[in-house]
């Protein structure tokens, strides 16, 4: 998975490999109606960064570095937190979700803060509420990983040889979001197009790449000078797909140093199938943010090291705060590394163990 800047779809799968197009595919019911056309990129993205920079340089947001080899190749990673070979500290970023409301060119709205069809909560109440930030009881098999957010247990359990033994109160923490206003935008037609949903008398609508990358992240960077390297931001939109993808994460900036991460993500409610349940793109992206925050660390698998992309549709249940929430499974590094025992809990290379097999 090549960073390529042609194609907008192309583009995406570079990044989260989580394209809207796989809705239709994953839908065994034939149903196309939900498609989003496919929009090329026209605007660039920020300049990335080799693995070797960002160590180099260092980064305003905590963070650690290792590597792995396979088949004479070290293949170096920079991730979020601190060593959990070097005991046990937790870390804990500052958050600060950014939602959209977007009114398209037919009138249809789409608001992130705004109560969701059929239901009383915003999408932006939601994700607070979810085990992305709020605490749910996590195992792997039989052992237990804690009592904690999601991508904190996905963390520990992915160095789980260090953790069990040198760094038993190893955490990697997403603070209390701070909710930014949410921030108003009209949609032409040559800025993003609407489509019916999935479930009827609904609508979703795609939101050109383009007008992100030069009316929003841009613009809203700026704006809110609270967001600084040290934080992560979560621009949200509510059943709108962001440049024609589910979501992706990137960093905003000129270095490693100064650059903000960020992740750009839909959330979708109703949905028919469980790829578009509530909180799994946010799994996705936030748990790729983790372990690729600058969309730079390379694998043997011929592109990123981004943990989210071979288990797109590996979406399992997780009950808290009265509701079921339904997260992504991850890749641990030992999908990527090819060590075996993989490092990770139980010797797995995925954190519900979906996979048994390292890339091809």
């Amino acid at each position: 998975m090549k960073l390529w800047l042609g194609s907008l779809l192309t583009g995406v799968l570079c990044l989260s490999g989580f394209t809207a197009a796989q809705e239709t595919a994953a839908d065994s019911t034939g149903n196309a109606q939900d498609r989003p056309p496919v929009i090329f990129r026209d605007a660039p993205r920020p300049r990335r960064f080799a693995t070797e920079e960002v160590q180099a340089a260092g980064t305003g947001i905590p963070s650690w570095s290792g590597s792995f080899s396979y088949k004479g190749t070290v293949y170096k990673y920079v991730m979020i937190g601190s060593d959990p070979a070097k005991g046990s500290k937790t870390t804990t970023v500052p958050v600060f979700i950014v939602p959209l409301k977007l009114t398209y060119y037919d009138g249809t709205v789409f608001d992130a803060t705004a109560p969701m069809i059929g239901l009383t909560d915003s999408a932006t109440e939601a994700i607070q509420k979810s085990p992305i930030f709020d605490n749910a009881v996590f195992k792997a098999g039989s052992v237990h990983l804690g009592n904690t957010q999601y991508i904190d247990a996905f963390q520990r359990g992915n160095f789980w040889n260090h953790v069990s033994v040198a760094s038993p109160d190893y955490h990697v923490l997403l603070g209390t979001p701070i909710v930014l206003p949410v921030q108003s935008y009209k949609v032409s037609r040559s800025d993003g197009q609407v489509f019916p949903g999935p479930v009827a008398h609904t609508k979703r609508a795609v939101l050109n790449q383009g007008f992100i990358d030069n009316k929003i992240t841009p613009v809203l960077f700026k704006k809110f000078t609270q967001i600084t390297p040290g934080s992560f931001t979560i621009f949200l939109t509510y059943n709108v797909f962001p440049g024609g993808a589910y979501g992706y994460h990137d960093v905003f900036g000129s270095s490693p140093k100064t650059g903000k991460t960020y992740t750009f993500t839909s959330y979708l409610e109703p949905y028919k199938q469980l790829i578009d349940a509530d909180i799994s793109t946010l799994a996705h992206e936030v748990g790729e943010w983790m372990d690729d925050p600058y969309v730079s660390n390379a694998s043997p698998c011929g592109g990123l090291l981004e943990v989210g992309d071979p288990l797109n549709t590996a979406i399992f249940d997780v009950s808290l705060n009265g509701e079921v929430w339904h997260p992504q499974d991850l890749a641990f590094i030992g999908y990527f590394s090819y060590q075996r025992p993989a490092p990770s809990v139980n010797g797995w290379i995925t954190f519900r163990n979906t996979l048994k097999k390292s890339c091809q």
